[in-house]
């Protein structure tokens, strides 16, 4: 194990003696400082479940601003504390204790991070908790860029809350690439989608990276299309944007699918003064 690049480069990291720290490859650690580099350059970077600190050491050689290590395993936390000697302490934090009090911790300090590392045991399930908690607590920059490391066969991540915007595969493993991007949601049942709302999408992609477009449930009306025909015109009227846009179907109520995907923004159309005084009252309920 090394440091690949910056002014570190080449330093020989202390690597763990069996498989129950699983530090990331040279290649997989390429590809990742590859895709965030410009993120980690003078950025600040957690590295949660640091394992051995490869990652955040990493960073730390690149450019990185402020890194901080989390970790509970007195395994990993031993390898970390050698790995990390050489490594200016101003430059660092490392936080010995559970990852959700972790984030907790740095959310209450106000901490905004430009590039998350997140890399727990595979098949543990903690990345989708921890991208909850870091949601949550607001840990993420907008614009900032979240990697989880994960088995190839386990597919992708869930998230509720960023956006998947790529997926690169070694083999056996793989990791994603989430981004905090600006989103916005428009809402409707879109029984059909119409002209007007394809202009409305294409008006939002102007000001939002992402936009959300969720097909909602009128009790009181009974469809005319099933919900797969209106995706996929959906898909149809909007095939030039689909790595910018998300269709999903919910029965919920709009406020509650916000609060679930983290959206703070909804796009409405409003086509007389009566539309905008609705609107103007339900933005202040």
């Amino acid at each position: 194990m090394r440091v690949i690049s910056g002014k570190y480069k080449g330093r020989r990291l202390v690597a763990p003696e069996n498989y129950d720290i699983r530090p990331t490859t040279d290649k997989v650690k390429e590809s990742i400082f590859s895709t965030v580099q410009q993120e980690v350059d003078g950025g600040v970077v957690l590295d949660l479940f640091s394992g051995t600190g490869a990652l955040g050491i990493e960073a730390l050689s690149r450019g990185a601003k402020k890194v901080y290590f989390c970790d509970c395993s007195p395994k990993s936390l031993d390898l970390l504390v050698k790995n990390l000697s050489f490594c200016d302490k101003k430059e660092y934090e490392l936080y010995k204790g559970d990852y959700a009090d972790c984030i907790r911790l740095l959310s209450s300090r106000g901490v905004k991070c430009d590039v998350i590392l997140c890399d727990p045991p595979y098949a543990s399930g903690l990345t989708a908790k921890a991208m909850e908690k870091i949601e949550k607590g607001g840990l993420l920059k907008e614009d900032g860029v979240l990697i989880s490391e994960r088995l190839t066969d386990n597919g992708e991540t869930p998230s509720p809350c960023y956006v998947c915007a790529d997926t690169k595969k070694f083999g056996k493993v793989s990791y994603d690439v989430f981004r905090n991007y600006k989103k916005c949601v428009l809402t409707g049942t879109f029984d059909p989608f119409t002209e007007g709302h394809a202009f409305l999408v294409k008006k939002a992609l102007e000001s939002f990276d992402f936009v959300y477009i969720c097909i909602l449930v009128n009790p009181d009306k009974e469809a005319t299309y099933s919900v797969e025909k209106r995706e996929k015109l959906i898909r149809m009227s909007l095939g030039e944007y689909k790595k910018r846009i998300r269709i999903e179907f919910y029965d919920g109520m709009t406020v509650d699918y916000c609060k679930m995907r983290g959206i703070k923004y909804i796009i409405r159309g409003v086509r007389n003064e009566k539309d905008a005084a609705y609107e103007k009252e339900m933005a202040e309920y």
